[in-house]
């Protein structure tokens, strides 16, 4: 099976992504398609390319998307800025909860949601928060794509652990900076609300 490959290459001193979307779906899209239900996932590639690029060319507020510098739609090719900086995964897990939050929040009010929510699609640059992938993003006002894209961070951060080693854990750190970060920034109660019932999590 060929999946999708970003590589980086280096032209006239400057470092670029480029990443070829790939008509045999990966792994982890095949994966999400139970999830279909939740969120509109596609495994088609040119639709991931469509959604990538409109989503890097749009105009953010409160986070930066990379610079787009060439896509070619026959190959499936998308060549976008590299971004030097630290993957919120590879963060103290407390403080990537917040800056996490804090960002959905403020995409959310954007009316985008990304699907792809993990934090290693997220790099802290000088401060700045820049999400490197948006080929699931999509901007519609479901609470029910916001709500996966909140549940799914929290699965990903590992505030998804059962009630009994939850409470008074350092689980528990995670989960209250998160909502506290999130509402903070202007997310909506109702929806952090629904993320943690639908990880069986008790209230933060």
């Amino acid at each position: 099976m060929v999946l999708d490959q970003t590589v980086i290459v280096e032209r006239d001193g400057v470092k670029l992504a480029v990443k070829k979307f790939s008509d045999l779906p990966g792994l982890k899209w095949i994966l999400s398609l139970p999830f279909k239900a939740l969120y509109p996932f596609t495994l088609s590639a040119c639709e991931r390319l469509k959604r990538e690029y409109t989503f890097f060319k749009g105009e953010h507020e409160k986070f930066k998307t990379p610079k787009v510098y060439l896509v070619d739609w026959k190959e499936k090719i998308l060549e976008r800025e590299f971004i030097e900086g630290v993957k919120l995964s590879e963060a103290d897990v407390v403080e990537a909860a917040g800056i996490l939050a804090s960002t959905l929040a403020w995409l959310h009010r954007e009316g985008w949601c990304l699907g792809d929510s993990k934090p290693s699609n997220f790099i802290l640059k000088n401060r700045t928060v820049y999400i490197i992938d948006g080929e699931q993003a999509v901007r519609n006002s479901s609470e029910n794509y916001r709500v996966w894209d909140l549940a799914f961070s929290l699965f990903s951060l590992g505030a998804s652990k059962p009630l009994d080693t939850m409470m008074d854990s350092y689980d528990m750190k995670i989960l209250r900076r998160f909502s506290h970060s999130y509402l903070k920034a202007g997310g909506r109660l109702s929806l952090l609300k629904l993320a943690v019932r639908a990880l069986n999590l008790p209230p933060a």
